[in-house]
């Protein structure tokens, strides 16, 4: 497992009617606007997180459950429009991380410390090809004042278990010269409860149960981590400032399940009974090493940025899983076991770019990027027999990946009086050498594949606009989608992946309508070849489910995307966030020949309310109806949140209190029937949280 805090990177600043808060001194009058909680751009949504009260206290990935159009899974795995595969960059970096390495990283990392969330569907060619759904960029906070500036924080929630974070966030700069660094502590208390329930029918008409199965359990999930950076700018001349810096992330994860596992046959006779425990312990420490720069030309407008970073990371898992038969009159033997699972991640990233004015209104941006990646995984899993721990070679084996990645791009834009115009090329190479040393077997593949994009936006009148657009992108499996070898859950349930899965491919297209800021209205279709769909085996010999991964046909996903901003008064303001789209999957799974498509509605309201100059308060609800998840199905959620704040200290300082997830609703159960199989898996998540937060601005 793999973390990193990744730089600050430069983005290009945008014009929009909707801003944050400013003061504009005009003959002694003193006009302050609004904190906006959303602001609606061309290509993106822009959640402004610090303007948040709701989002205080919380983490990365809690925050993210709340961005726009954005839907969180049980094990941490993004959504974008009810699409999986998203990329996920630091500040617009794109992180290596797998989907749980991702998720235990944004559970370490304090709401406290983002400023921004940007949702981005229709990324250009300038950003890496990578997510099919789209790109999350998380912006987080850097003091750049003159002299010494910054923000401390600490706050303490309560849900099933205890949960704080505090912090520092500094910087100093003077003249051509500037240091910063951070460091946040966080203790992530967490109990969940599940519960598995599959039926085994005779055969695929699903008429006659064979078998049933039924499993429950109670996790506890402490979390701790001790993350800090360290850097410095220098400005070089004053068209050439460099930035190096130093970030590490120390932490560790555990999670620990008490739960049972019955079977019975059709006739609800007793097969088995056992009580389960299972114990998983995970240790990490990651460094980053980055060194980046911006060099201006004599030209106006002419620039180029590089950035080189190096990521190593040392990952140690161990596991201990235990069921007990607790019928006497059933004396088999359950036999326990455990695994060993230590990882050593080395990354190396560089890219440069450039932007060159053509004529007038006209520019080119280029660039070029390599990404080097090597995880080392010696993987061992013993079973415990006759008084003795032997190795199970089923499970047992030394897996090394290594992925490179060249990418190169072109992007032109033009700005005529009411047309925009933006075009560009993409190309990346990619090599992969898959390495399992314990059976002596390699493989290799390789493939250059190219994506276009280009967008349109032409303003009908100051007030009203319109914009079309389209990309393609890819999404490949990680390396512990490829690992055949098996990953257990419990004593049974396991993972195995499938060597054989190729990348998916998306088109999107969409085109919509803005009327200045407040509202914008989009249609967008995307067709993605061979799609990463989930799939499960039940063996009844040793009542054990396995879990993998296949490419499937072809998938279509299309809807319908409002929003829109209503002020009704000076101290009511709404957003609100429509979406309603279909999942459509077309492909041989488990012997269906289709998965059946669903439509699904995404509702979000926020309220804004400003009590006094110094009181604000929030009201969001989210409502999101039946979606289809590849085989499963999940079922319709709701989640209510609220919270208040109070500047005090002379308005240095803010206390806030919220409470996520009100009528703890926001849970996740899916079902699935395919095959000779059905499934449902009811997830009842530790959500709801009461938590009071404190800030204060050096």
């Amino acid at each position: 497992m793999a973390f990193s805090v990744y730089g600050y990177s430069q983005t290009e600043k945008e014009t929009d009617s909707v801003v944050e808060t400013s003061i504009t001194v005009l003959d002694e009058i003193v006009i302050t606007k609004k904190k906006v909680l959303y602001t609606q751009k061309s290509d993106k949504m822009v959640f402004n997180v610090e303007n948040s009260i709701v989002s205080e206290g919380g983490t990365a990935l809690d925050v993210l459950s709340r961005a726009p159009g954005v839907v969180v899974s049980q094990d941490g795995e993004l959504s974008i429009r009810g699409q999986q595969g998203v990329g996920v960059m630091i500040n617009g970096k794109l992180t290596q991380l797998s989907q749980k390495e991702l998720a235990n990283y944004l559970k370490s990392t304090t709401s406290s410390n983002i400023k921004q969330i940007e949702v981005i569907t229709n990324p250009s060619s300038k950003y890496d090809a990578t997510g099919k759904a789209g790109i999350i960029n998380i912006i987080l906070k850097k003091p750049n004042s003159d002299g010494l500036k910054g923000t401390a924080f600490t706050n303490y929630g309560r849900g099933r278990k205890n949960r704080t974070n505090s912090g520092l966030n500094l910087s100093y700069n003077k003249d051509k010269f500037g240091i910063f660094g951070n460091y946040s502590y966080t203790f992530r208390g967490e109990e969940e409860r599940k519960e598995f329930n599959q039926i085994q029918y005779t055969d695929i008409t699903r008429q006659e149960i064979a078998t049933k199965n039924h499993q429950n359990s109670i996790t506890d999930e402490p979390l701790t981590s001790n993350n800090f950076k360290i850097g410095t700018t220098y400005e070089v001349s004053p068209k050439t400032n460099l930035e190096v810096y130093i970030d590490a992330k120390i932490g560790r994860y555990e999670n620990i399940a008490d739960g049972r596992n019955t079977l019975v046959n059709g006739l609800d006779q007793l097969l088995f009974d056992a009580s389960t425990y299972n114990d998983s312990k995970e240790q990490w420490n990651d460094y980053t090493y980055s060194f980046s720069g911006v060099h201006k030309f004599n030209t106006e407008g002419k620039n180029m940025s590089f950035d080189f970073e190096y990521e190593t990371s040392k990952f140690r898992s161990n596991q201990f899983q235990s069921a007990q038969n607790t019928d006497p009159s059933n004396a088999e033997a359950i036999n326990d076991r455990r695994g060993f699972i230590p990882s050593q991640l080395k990354v190396f990233t560089g890219k440069v770019d450039f932007v060159n004015p053509l004529k007038e209104k006209q520019s080119l941006e280029w660039g070029f990027k390599t990404s080097l990646k090597n995880n080392d995984n010696p993987s061992v899993y013993e079973y415990y027999n006759n008084n003795d721990w032997i190795i199970d070679p089923n499970s047992t084996n030394h897996f090394e990946y290594k992925e490179q990645i060249y990418a190169g791009y072109a992007n032109y834009k033009y700005q005529l009086e009411k047309l925009s115009i933006q075009g560009g090329i993409r190309t990346e190479y990619t090599a992969i050498n898959i390495a399992q040393k314990t059976l002596n077997e390699e493989h290799k593949s390789d493939y250059l594949k190219w994506f276009p994009s280009v967008s349109m936006k032409y303003e009908l009148t100051t007030d009203h606009a319109m914009h079309v657009s389209y990309s393609k992108r890819i999404n490949r499996p990680s390396q512990f989608d490829l690992n055949p070898f098996r990953f257990y859950d419990d004593s049974f349930n396991y993972s195995q992946g499938n060597p054989n899965l190729i990348p998916e491919i998306t088109h999107t297209a969409e085109v919509g309508y803005a009327w200045k800021s407040n509202f914008m209205a989009s249609l967008y279709l995307s067709q993605t070849k061979d799609v990463f769909t989930e799939i499960y085996v039940y063996n009844p010999e040793n009542n054990t489910t396995v879990t993998s991964q296949i490419n499937v046909d072809k998938s279509y996903n299309y809807g319908l995307n409002i929003t829109n901003t209503a002020e009704f008064n000076k101290w009511w303001s709404l957003n609100t966030l429509f979406n309603v789209f279909e999942n459509k999957f077309m492909g041989n799974v488990l012997n269906s020949a289709t998965i059946d498509p669903i439509v699904t509605l995404n509702l979000s309201l926020q309220n804004s309310f400003t009590i006094t100059d110094s009181w604000k308060a929030e009201v969001n609800g989210q409502y999101q109806s039946k979606s289809n998840l590849g085989i499963y199905e999940r079922d319709a959620f709701f989640d209510l949140s609220i919270g208040i704040s109070k500047q005090i200290l002379a308005s240095k300082g803010n206390i806030k209190l919220n409470v996520t997830d009100v009528f703890n609703t926001n849970n996740f159960n899916i079902n699935s029937v395919t095959g000779q199989t059905s499934i449902n898996k009811r997830y009842d998540l530790d959500n709801r949280i009461a938590t009071i937060a404190f800030t204060y601005r050096i």
